[in-house]
């Protein structure tokens, strides 16, 4: 019997991390959710990470190798590749819950749904710890902006930052010509979010549970001197307020400028790190 669910892609950036990448992409393939293309990119390893991707076997996933570009070029040979209905993007050396991909669709196909965001389990794992994030109840209020609503989203917690714990519809992506920004090492990630919700006109559906499992501790040393350069918080900023545009509300304002000084105070922390 054909499968009735909609096709999901899932593009998974990797680069050194054949082991942790192996182990995800064979968990995704034993998951409940069956209508799956899954698109691993290597992004010019240097050690054996294509050879351990090339070791699994099944219709549904797509290997590609290029030269190295970062995780955003990566993601956009990914997205030229995509066949599905949704999109997916999950970092190699993360993991996810067995209900990540079928609770996402579930709510995505719920009707004037256009972006759903789950919650995340940030798992440290040089010091076995764990923390929660976007698991707190967080709703529209009465007459409240989408922007004001991603704004506030983005002082209080870390739910929205991320592509990975999110499922996009492909037709505004593809429609638009939306891509990760290449030239950008720092906030891609939000930046793609924003850039999606220019022209996603439904409603934000958040899920409070942490399907999506972050490996806090297992980032490259790029990522981590990137969040030590001011420019970089600035550039983000910049983006920021693009988004919300040339006219925005007084309450706008308010939390553009509570983000920027939350920014600054965690670039502040980063120094110190």
């Amino acid at each position: 019997m054909k499968d009735s669910s909609p096709l999901v892609s899932i593009i998974i950036p990797v680069y050194n991390t054949g082991s942790s990448a192996k182990s995800l992409i064979k968990s995704l393939l034993k998951d409940s959710y069956k209508n799956l293309e899954i698109i691993a990119v290597d992004d010019g390893s240097t050690d054996d990470s294509l050879a351990l991707l090339k070791s699994l076997s099944d219709p549904r996933l797509i290997i590609k190798s290029k030269e190295n570009g970062g995780a955003s070029s990566a993601r956009n040979l990914g997205l030229s590749l995509s066949k599905g209905k949704y999109l997916l993007f999950i970092d190699s050396d993360d993991e996810v819950s067995p209900a990540f991909i079928s609770r996402l669709v579930k709510e995505a196909e719920a009707p004037k749904v256009s972006l759903c965001v789950s919650g995340i389990r940030y798992k440290k794992l040089n010091k076995n710890l764990e923390t929660l994030d976007g698991i707190k109840p967080f709703f529209k209020k009465k007459n409240e902006s989408t922007k004001s609503l991603v704004l506030r989203s983005l002082l209080t917690d870390g739910r929205m930052y991320a592509v990975f714990n999110k499922i996009f519809q492909s037709k505004v992506i593809k429609s638009n010509s939306i891509r990760f920004d290449e030239s950008l090492n720092f906030a891609e990630d939000t930046k793609f979010v924003l850039d999606y919700l220019k022209f996603a006109k439904g409603e934000i559906k958040f899920i409070l549970e942490p399907l999506y499992i972050y490996n806090f501790g297992t980032e490259t040393s790029t990522i981590k001197k990137s969040g030590k350069i001011w420019n970089n918080w600035q550039t983000s900023f910049k983006n920021l307020k693009q988004w919300v545009g040339k006219s925005p509300t007084l309450r706008e304002k308010f939390l553009l400028l509570l983000i920027h000084c939350r920014w600054y105070v965690s670039y502040r922390r980063s120094k110190n790190v």
